[in-house]
């Protein structure tokens, strides 16, 4: 079973007094005109007392948790913070989080967007808190003592190194199931690695969790591509379960005259370029073609890699953009602008000039919003006068999708899907037995919290379907 040892008793600090119920204990930062010449971490972490403080704000209502997809239990991990005793919080975490630094420093935190003190202030810096609770343990062993059940001779493949394969690989290792994770790429965390830019995400901060779920047993299989150099179909004859944790890897074009001039990029082939060293200028000017996360960070990386000028079209208004009116959204795109970043709002890019192959501008008309009821506005574009932008580079940040085309057609075929998603039940099973699926091949919300809710779910899934006889021993967290 697993044990969680709890740190070593003392006099807790007495409480600090709120000074402010309502106002945030500030996050500090660097400079834009600093950060925006490294990939360094530019945002800081609470001190000791500053994490205090912001923590006895909390009233522990916990109103918070509905946020939450993994439902941690965030009121009683923040009050420990309050009481000066972070390896506890850390250790309340970790039950239902084997990330808690990784969502620490990007977790999308709708939890903050609940927090009834927002209603007439500032809401909890719940995501801060977090960061802070892992950073002030150096080894999670210190905190959890999670001693795995016996091996049962169970095996488990698990396609994808992504946060929802981490996560169901920890859980099942505890229960003494044998975990093997493919991945194409060369190192773990899949887009997290490659597609988050370590401004935000530090490597060793990925490196560090994954490192802690690898003690248990966890085996890694790097540089991997199922479908080509191991078939899906020898995965199913050679373990008891198979859990389907790619990531949106396979992008989505711009409908553009001239995509396939040279410096016409698309933003997860940009990052990855640029996360492994492919892709190390850009130019002068780049234009970024989008409004989401990915668009950001394609923007804000363009800067760090020396672009004088970098402008972001989007064919929707600022209120439109995937994740809006979210705390997190606002906060991307107020850092972006602080940076520089120059917006373009309600365009549609229809032609990228070039020269001699290379991309040297953007043809684009103006949009009229269209008010739809109960959805967003439709773009339409106004073609009657064209605009012209000089470019050395496009990054085009229009989506991906899912790539399943690893699995054989007459697999695909039998399993349910919803538009790109696969279809699953409560326990992440799809509708082959013992095939679970989760993360960005079957939740349409595409952030890492919601992800590791879909491998804690799918862990409980895997074992009822291991362990029948055991069924009731394993339940989803409400």
């Amino acid at each position: 079973m697993e044990e969680f040892k709890m740190s070593e008793k003392k006099t807790p600090p007495k409480p600090l007094p709120v000074k402010d119920r309502f106002k945030r204990v500030p996050i500090k930062m660097r400079s834009p005109e600093e950060r925006i010449h490294d990939f360094d971490l530019y945002i800081h972490g609470y001190t000791d007392e500053e994490a205090r403080a912001e923590a006895a704000r909390c009233l522990a209502c916990n109103v918070c948790v509905k946020g939450c997809p993994a439902r941690l239990d965030i009121g009683a991990y923040v009050r420990a913070i309050a009481d000066g005793e972070p390896k506890n919080a850390l250790q309340i975490i970790l039950k239902d989080l084997p990330l808690p630094m990784i969502c620490g420093y990007v977790c999308t935190h709708n939890c903050e967007d609940l927090c009834v003190l927002g209603r007439r202030g500032d809401p909890i810096a719940i995501r801060h808190l977090k960061r802070y609770a892992a950073e002030a343990v150096e080894d999670y062993s210190e905190v959890v003592e999670a001693t795995p059940e016996p091996d049962t001779g169970k095996k488990v493949a698990i396609i994808g190194a992504g946060p929802a394969g981490l996560t169901l690989a920890y859980r099942l290792a505890l229960k003494g199931v044998k975990p093997v994770i493919f991945d194409a790429l060369p190192y773990p965390g899949g887009t997290m690695y490659v597609g988050i830019p370590p401004y935000r995400l530090p490597r060793k901060v990925i490196e560090k969790e994954v490192e802690f779920i690898k003690s248990f047993g966890v085996e890694f299989r790097f540089n991997t591509r199922v479908g080509e150099d191991i078939p899906f179909e020898k995965l199913m004859e050679e373990y008891d379960a198979v859990f389907i944790g790619v990531g949106n890897h396979r992008p989505r074009r711009v409908e553009c005259k001239g995509s396939d001039c040279s410096g016409v990029y698309h933003a997860l082939e940009f990052l990855r370029g640029v996360a492994l060293g492919e892709i190390k200028e850009v130019g002068r000017r780049v234009a970024v073609i989008g409004g989401g996360f990915t668009a950001m960070d394609a923007a804000r990386v363009s800067l760090r890699l020396g672009a004088e000028k970098v402008m972001v079209l989007y064919r929707r208004r600022a209120q439109d953009r995937p994740g809006y009116p979210s705390s997190n959204a606002e906060e991307e795109l107020k850092e972006a602008e602080e940076e520089g970043i120059e917006f373009v709002w309600t365009v549609t890019p229809f032609e990228y000039t070039s020269k001699e192959g290379k991309v040297t501008g953007i043809k684009y008309w103006k949009n009229r919003m269209i008010e739809v009821p109960g959805k967003r506005a439709r773009p339409e574009p106004i073609k009657d006068q064209e605009y012209f932008v000089e470019v050395d580079t496009v990054i085009e940040a229009t989506g991906q999708k899912i790539d399943f085309d690893f699995i054989p057609e007459e697999i695909r075929e039998k399993l349910e899907m919803s538009w790109s998603e696969i279809k699953v039940n409560e326990f992440g099973e799809t509708s082959i037995p013992g095939i679970f699926a989760g993360g960005d091949a079957t939740n349409e919300k595409k952030d890492i919290i919601s992800a590791v809710a879909d491998g804690n779910r799918a862990a409980v899934g895997i074992l009822r379907y291991l362990f029948p006889e055991r069924a009731e021993e394993f339940h989803i967290k409400e």
